[in-house]
């Protein structure tokens, strides 16, 4: 029997290793594809188009999340037809709210799924300064972070979404499987039935994971970017006519030649890094703009309604579910809105960088490599003028992601509760 422990604790020891062993060809994103089909957000362990028995009860098994979906639609309907100015209504309500963002998280990634994959792949390719033991070491902890970062985030919905089925689901009737207005089935099915709509709380979460992963990745390259600016003018400074350019002594032809061959390089080589950077933010901006609107107002209506729950019932047990899952909300919105400032300023340090450079030393003038001053001075501008310019990630036409909207955001909230408690006054 001891044997036979250790066995199964070793093979789960090891299947864990995979998610934090950090090696070259390994996946960012291999343990959200584990939680992705584990909560019906996407079937990618069969990347062919056959319908292979495993995806038809895969499919099968997502068909009961639209059905839970249906009959929340129903219940409102029911609800609307029978109201009542009740906190049994604002529940019904608030649940087919959650459903709802779950739902429309759950078609903009089926819908952008393709462009998810594209940027999964870029990040993935890691081929640019592998040779430099710092970049390996970040991207080794961002692999690290991100699991960990998703385990627990997961562990903590996972949790919350335990006491949501405890204190509420299996309490509330109008949480229960139901048919104009009464209750239909037994234990068993209002325990499956409350565990798939637990689960749409996962979802609402996990889809947001996969953005937070992509925006820490392309946060990280930008990173690794700005650092091998700032090296840009070390190559000149060990070689063998390093001396010569530190003190500002003249070189012969041939030093000079060597020195404009490889800062050109050199300048080519991160300028075609950072041209690839902004043209998959360009994509990573096209699916966050829709994603971040819904978030957004869905946040807003989310925690309107679990603010008018908690005006009207006081902190309890019951009340503090919807505190709990407003909490995530809230996280949600400042990991977005923090995400894309800290990209802007990374984008801005570049040019900056460039700026700050010692490019007296650099860049001396001489007749016989005039071209070459004058080539590698324009394609410095350029780059200064454009790091200089906003990534530009929006929420629709209602203005730019940032930490002000995020301070917005909080501002909004707080007014609607202190309306909410003085209407209950």
């Amino acid at each position: 029997m001891a044997s036979i422990h250790s066995l199964g604790k070793g093979i789960l020891q090891k299947y864990m290793d995979q998610f934090f062993t950090f090696s070259d060809t390994v996946d960012y994103f291999n343990l959200f594809n584990v939680f992705g089909t584990m909560f019906a957000l996407h079937f990618n362990t069969q990347r062919s188009g056959i319908w292979t028995l495993k995806k038809l009860l895969w499919s099968a098994y997502r068909a009961l999340y639209l059905m839970s979906y249906l009959s929340y639609c129903y219940k409102a309907y029911w609800t609307f037809n029978n109201w009542e100015y009740s906190t049994a209504s604002a529940n019904v309500l608030g649940a087919l709210g959650l459903c709802s963002g779950a739902l429309l998280r759950l078609v903009l990634f089926e819908v952008y799924y393709p462009t998810i994959e594209q940027l999964q792949m870029f990040l993935n390719d890691r081929k640019y300064n592998n040779q430099d033991e710092w970049a390996r070491d970040r991207r080794s902890q961002l692999y690290q972070h991100n699991n960990r970062f998703l385990m627990v985030l997961i562990s903590a919905i996972i949790l919350e979404s335990l006491c949501f089925l405890a204190f509420l689901l299996l309490t509330r009737p109008e949480f229960m499987l139901q048919y104009n207005g009464h209750i239909l089935g037994g234990p068993s099915v209002q325990i499956a039935y409350g565990t798939i709509t637990a689960c749409w709380g996962i979802i609402y979460v996990l889809v947001f994971i996969v953005f937070y992963m992509l925006m820490a990745g392309f946060r990280l390259e930008m990173e690794i970017l700005v650092r091998s600016f700032e090296q840009l003018g070390q190559p000149a400074r060990t070689s063998d006519y390093g001396e010569l350019v530190q003190m500002g002594l003249p070189m012969n032809e041939q030093y000079e030649q060597e020195f404009w061959s490889v800062l050109q390089a050199s300048l080519i080589k991160h300028i075609k890094r950072h041209v690839e950077l902004l043209e998959n933010l360009q994509k990573f901006r096209s699916i966050v703009g829709p994603f971040a609107f819904l978030q957004y107002y869905s946040t807003f209506g989310l925690i309107a309604d679990s603010f008018f729950i908690v005006s009207f019932e006081g902190f309890s047990g019951y009340s503090m579910a919807y505190v709990l899952f407003a909490s995530f909300l809230i996280l949600e919105s400042f990991l977005l809105c923090r995400g894309v400032e800290h990209l802007n300023d990374l984008n801005n340090r570049i040019g900056m960088t460039l700026y700050n450079l010692d490019w007296s030393q650099l860049l001396r003038y001489s007749t016989r490599f005039r071209f070459e001053y004058g080539c590698v001075r324009r394609i410095i501008l350029q780059v200064i003028v454009q790091s200089q310019q906003s990534l530009r990630f929006t929420y629709g036409a209602a203005g730019e992601i940032s930490m002000n909207s995020f301070a917005e955001l909080m501002q909004k909230s707080y007014s609607m509760l202190t309306f909410l408690l003085q209407l209950d006054n």
